[in-house]
C-alpha cells in the first residue's frame, strides 16, 4: 500500500507521523535522510506558526492576604467548607514587581482600596504558562472600609489550623504571616517599603514636595515597581511624571540620592534632575526624564550612549574624592582582588553552582588576583562606574541623553561598565561587528591615557574582571535580602560566575 507522511496537532505542536494511510501492519517504506531533513525543516516552520496562534496564553493568579484593622486575623472566603484567600485571575503574565497592575486587579476583586506591601510567595511556571502570587496587603483607607466588606470571614491562627484549604500550600504562608503580626517580630532584612505605613508616609512627603515646588498634582501617587532592592512611586503632574525612589542600603549600594544630586550638578544635561531628597530615609524625587531608550535601540544611538558614558567617566576623574565622601563606594582593583577569596568561600552565595564550578573558581583565584595587578599597570584612571549600565537605564529627553539608576555606582575600573558588550545576551554571530563598533567607540574616548593598542590589551584583561565585579555585587546583594526575596536574584550570581569562569579560562590558556 502507498505510504504517506501525514500530520497531527498534539498539545499545540505539529508532529510527523510516518506510516500507512490505512490502519494495517504494513511496514512503512524507508525515507532518505535528505527527505527527512526537508520534512522536519518544513515542520519546524509550521510549529513556529502553531506556537504563535495556538499556544496557551499566560494566566496570572494573585491571592491577597488582607489583615483585619485591629486584630491578628486575615480575610478568607469559603465554598462548601473549603477555604481560600481572595484572588483574581488575569489573562496575561505579570511580573512579581509590577505592583501598579497587580494592585488594580486586586482592588477590583476585593472592592476597597489597598496597598501592596510585598509578595509572600511568587511562582512562575513556564511550562504551564502560569503565574501564582500571594501578596500581603494593607487597607489604603481612601475609599470604603474593611469593616464594610460583606463577604468572607476574619480567620485567626487557631481557626486557620483547623480549616481545609483549596490550595493547601497557602496554609503555611498565612500561618507565618499571622505569627509575624501577632508577635510583632518583623524580619530584620525586610525593606522599609514592605512595611505597613510606609506608602502613606512616602505619599505624604511627595505631595508636600510637589506643593512646595508649585507642581500641580494630576493623579494619585502610585507604586510603579517594588522588589527586594528598591521601590519606585510615580505621580502625574502638570510638568510630567515625577518619581520617588528609595533603594536599599545594602553594603555595596551607594547613597543614591546624594550621589545622583552631585552627578546632576556636574552633568546637568545628562543626569535626571533631583527635585528633592530626604537623606535620612534615602528618598529621592526625580523630575520627568522621558521613557527609557530600550535595549533594541538603533546602532547610532547605542554608540552615542557609550561615548557619553566614557566622557562622564573621564570628566569625573577630578571629582573622585568628593564622590567617595558623599556615598559613592570605593571598589577599585585592589579592593576587588581582596574579595576573590571571600567569594570563593561563600557557600551560601555559591549554592546554585555545581561543585565542579566552585572548584574551578577556587583554582582560578590566583589568576584573577594577578589579572587585577596587571590591569592596574595601565594608565587608565579608575573612576566613576555606573554599575548597571544598559539601554534600559538611559533615556532621551529634550534632545539630550540621560543616564539614570545610579544605585550600583562606585569608583572602580571604567571598563566594568561594559558587561553588555563583553557578554551580549544574544550569541548571534551577526552581532559581532556591532559589538566591535560599540567597543571601539567607547575606547576611542580613552586614547588620551593609552594608545589604542594598549587599550585593547586592557580591554581583554578587564573582561573576566568585569564579570567578577558583578558577581561580587550580587554576592553581597543576595546575602542581604530577606529569605522570600532571594529568589529574585537566584539565577544572577551563577550567571556572572559562569561568565567569569569561561572568560578567565580562555584568557589563561592564551
Amino acid at each position: 500500500m502507498l505510504n504517506k507522511i501525514f500530520y497531527s496537532i498534539y498539545q499545540g505542536k505539529l508532529i510527523l507521523v510516518k506510516g500507512s494511510i490505512l490502519m494495517s501492519e504494513t511496514k512503512p517504506k524507508k525515507t532518505s535522510l535528505s527527505q527527512t531533513s526537508s520534512v522536519f525543516a518544513i515542520l519546524s516552520v509550521f510549529n513556529r506558526v502553531i506556537d504563535r496562534f495556538f499556544k496557551r496564553k499566560w494566566e496570572s493568579y494573585f491571592y491577597g492576604i488582607l489583615p483585619h484593622p485591629s486584630k491578628p486575623r486575615v480575610l478568607m472566603l469559603s465554598n462548601q467548607g473549603n477555604w481560600f484567600l481572595p484572588y483574581v485571575r488575569v489573562n496575561q503574565g505579570i511580573s512579581y514587581s509590577d505592583f501598579g497592575v497587580i494592585k488594580k486587579v486586586i482592588e477590583q476583586e476585593v472592592g476597597i482600596s489597598v496597598n501592596i506591601l510585598y509578595y509572600a510567595c511568587y511562582h512562575y511556571n513556564k511550562s504551564k504558562r502560569q503565574v501564582h502570587g500571594v501578596y500581603v496587603l494593607e487597607e489604603d483607607g481612601s475609599d470604603g472600609s474593611i469593616e464594610e466588606l460583606k463577604e468572607g470571614s476574619w480567620i485567626d491562627l487557631e481557626t486557620l489550623r483547623n480549616l481545609s484549604l483549596i490550595i493547601p500550600e497557602h496554609k503555611s504562608i498565612i500561618e507565618e504571616y499571622l505569627i509575624e503580626i501577632g508577635s510583632g517580630n518583623i524580619p530584620e532584612l525586610r525593606p522599609p517599603w514592605a512595611k505597613s505605613g510606609w506608602f502613606g508616609c512616602a505619599t505624604q512627603w511627595v505631595e508636600e514636595q510637589l506643593l512646595a515646588l508649585n507642581y500641580q498634582q494630576l493623579s494619585p501617587v502610585e507604586c510603579m515597581k517594588s522588589w527586594g532592592i528598591s521601590c519606585i512611586l510615580r505621580v502625574s503632574t502638570n510638568k510630567g511624571n515625577i518619581y520617588l525612589k528609595e533603594a536599599s542600603t545594602l553594603p555595596l549600594f551607594c547613597h543614591e540620592p546624594a550621589v545622583t544630586t552631585e552627578l546632576a550638578n556636574l552633568f546637568p544635561e545628562h543626569i535626571p534632575t533631583v527635585l528633592s531628597i530626604d537623606t535620612k530615609r534615602h528618598w529621592m524625587l526625580l523630575a520627568d526624564f522621558g521613557k527609557p531608550i530600550g535595549r533594541n535601540a538603533p546602532v547610532k544611538l547605542q554608540k552615542d550612549i557609550y561615548r557619553l558614558l566614557a566622557q562622564i567617566q573621564i570628566k569625573s576623574v577630578p571629582h573622585i574624592d568628593n564622590l567617595l565622601s558623599i556615598g559613592c563606594l570605593d571598589r577599585r582593583l585592589d579592593w576587588l582582588a581582596s574579595q576573590i577569596d571571600v567569594l570563593c568561600n561563600d557557600e551560601f552565595a555559591l549554592s546554585q553552582l555545581k561543585e565542579s564550578e566552585i572548584n574551578q573558581l577556587q583554582i582560578l583565584a590566583p589568576s584573577l588576583k594577578n589579572l587585577c595587578f596587571q590591569l592596574a599597570k595601565y594608565q587608565i584612571p579608575q573612576t566613576l562606574v555606573h554599575g548597571d549600565l544598559h539601554l534600559g537605564n538611559a533615556a532621551l529627553s529634550n534632545d539630550n541623553y540621560l543616564i539614570f539608576d545610579w544605585t550600583d555606582s562606585c569608583i572602580s575600573h571604567p571598563f566594568f561598565d561594559m558587561f553588555e558588550i563583553y557578554f551580549p545576551r544574544n550569541n548571534n554571530p551577526f552581532l559581532s561587528p556591532l559589538l566591535k563598533g560599540l567597543r571601539d567607540e567607547y575606547l576611542t574616548q580613552w586614547t588620551f591615557y593609552e594608545p589604542q593598542s594598549r587599550l585593547l590589551e586592557a580591554w581583554t584583561l578587564a573582561k573576566p574582571l568585569c564579570a567578577l565585579h558583578h558577581a561580587v555585587s550580587y554576592q553581597h546583594l543576595i546575602n542581604c535580602l530577606e529569605l522570600r526575596a532571594k529568589q529574585e536574584m537566584r539565577d544572577a550570581l551563577p550567571y556572572f560566575v559562569r561568565k567569569l569562569l569561561q572568560s578567565t579560562i580562555k584568557l589563561v590558556k592564551k
